[in-house]
Order: C-alpha cells, then structure tokens, then sequence
C-alpha cells in the first residue's frame, strides 16, 4: 500500500510559495524586462560657458578671420577678431545634447550691425564649431578652441590697474587710428582715461563695472557711455570680459560690450 510522507506534502508547497516570492520580486524589480537593456541612455545638453582661444577660425565669409575668440556665459555668446575688429554678439536660442541654435548681430569696427542664424556642435570643455546663416560677415564656418585656462578663476585684482605695474589698458576699438585708454581699480570700478583717439567712440565718456562671474574665468561687464558726439551711441553697454596671458601673467584684456546698435571690443594691453 502507497503511504504519502505527510511532512513532504506540507515542506512543497512552502517550496513552491519561496519560488514564487522569488520570481515576483525579479519581475517587480525589471530583471525579467530585456526591454530595459535596449533604452537609450539620455544625452546630457553641453555646457558651453567659457573662454576659447584666439587661434579660432571662420572661413568661406566675405572676411577671412584666424584669431576668432570667445566669451559664453548663460545664454550669451560673444566672439571676437581683434584684427578685424569684428565682433559677433549672439545669443544661444538652444542646446539639445551637443547641438547648439543661436542669433547673431555683426558690428565691423563697432557699427554697421547685421544680423545672422548660426547652428553648430558643443563639445563641453573642448570646442565650438558652427555655420553663420548669413550674408556677408554673417556668413561662413567657424570653430573655436576651449582655453586650457578656463581653471584660473576671475578676480577683480587680476586685471586691475597698479602703477609702475600696469598702468591702464590700451586697444584699438570702433575704428579708432590710435588705442583707446582705460583704467580698472581694486572694486571693478571702469573709468575712461582717453577716448579721443577717433573711431565710432571718439569723446564718449565711459563710466562701468566689471565683476567677476562665480566659478568660472570671465567677467560681467556694464558700461555707461555719455556726450559722444552721436547720442545715438550713449547709453548702457552690457558684455563680458576675461584676461589672456600672451608675453606675461594676465597682460591682455580682452573685453565686448554692444548695446545693440554698436559694439566696442577688443584686446586691451
């Protein structure tokens, strides 16, 4: 006669109760899923803020420029040829990943504004590439490089005026003949010392700030300028600023500001 073991019936399904516990826990937790394996990993949207080198380039537009630099801070883009004294003043409209959207308005020494669409490529920490949809200036591909400089942080006692050290800074800006001349004292105050060099900013009276933007290397910089000869060019200029070591530590400038009808910019030394 069959004789069943009493204790295996009730040790079974205690067995079959744990394997059940067990799977549902796997299914719960998404192991079972190989669907979830195949979900793309979401890109993260580049972070352009910085300062890129004077070695960059545009090509193909009526202008041939080899020292395009440039200063991103938030939404603003603002890239620079001193020798052409071109200044493209942008604002970045969007970033999806490593695409980057932006409006450009052009000046060329200082006036004559244009204006222009770029789209491009962001590497965080490494580039700037893109194409001006324009005509003219506004046209053309560009490319910067990240400066390996970006680490050393922005303080006002950077780029102040000392004497005997250096005493103002000089650069040829707005289609001046000779440099124009300003002074920058320990709390970021900017005082003009002589803007009668000629050019769109010839007798303006420049008063402003420049403050250091936390955690990076650039500055904020507003100015005033008042009784140019054109009152069409007074007003509010608002831009940014950072320092470039060419010969020695900190011994240019480089600064953009526009107010949307002119810009001034340039290398300051």
């Amino acid at each position: 006669m069959l004789r069943l073991n009493s204790t295996r019936l009730i040790y079974l399904p205690k067995m079959l109760a744990a394997l059940l516990l067990v799977l549902s826990a796997l299914v719960l937790s998404g192991c079972l899923h190989s669907d979830d394996d195949d979900d793309p990993v979401p890109v993260l949207d580049a972070n352009p803020t910085g300062y890129y080198i004077n070695t960059g380039y545009v090509e193909d537009g009526s202008v041939a420029v080899d020292d395009l630099q440039a200063m991103v801070f938030d939404n603003r883009i603002m890239m620079l040829s001193a020798a052409n004294e071109l200044l493209y003043d942008g604002t970045i409209t969007s970033i999806n990943g490593n695409s980057f959207t932006a409006d450009f308005t052009i000046y060329t020494e200082g006036r004559f504004p244009v204006t222009a669409t770029a789209n491009g490529t962001i590497i965080s920490g490494s580039s700037i590439s893109g194409t001006l949809n324009g005509s003219g200036v506004g046209s053309g591909t560009f490319a910067l490089l990240y400066a390996m400089t970006n680490g050393e942080v922005a303080d006002v006692a950077r780029i102040e005026n000392v004497a005997g050290v250096n005493t103002s800074w000089k650069g040829k800006t707005g289609g001046s003949p000779a440099p124009q001349e300003f002074l920058i004292d320990n709390t970021g105050t900017l005082t003009e010392v002589d803007f009668t060099g000629g050019g769109v900013f010839s007798n303006c009276d420049l008063d402003g700030n420049i403050t250091p933007i936390s955690n990076s290397s650039l500055y904020s910089v507003s100015v005033e300028l008042t009784e140019c000869g054109s009152s069409t060019r007074n007003g509010t200029y608002t831009g940014l600023a950072t320092s470039r070591t060419d010969a020695t530590e900190d011994d240019t400038l480089v600064l953009a500001v526009s107010n949307g009808q002119y810009g001034m910019d340039g290398d300051f030394k």
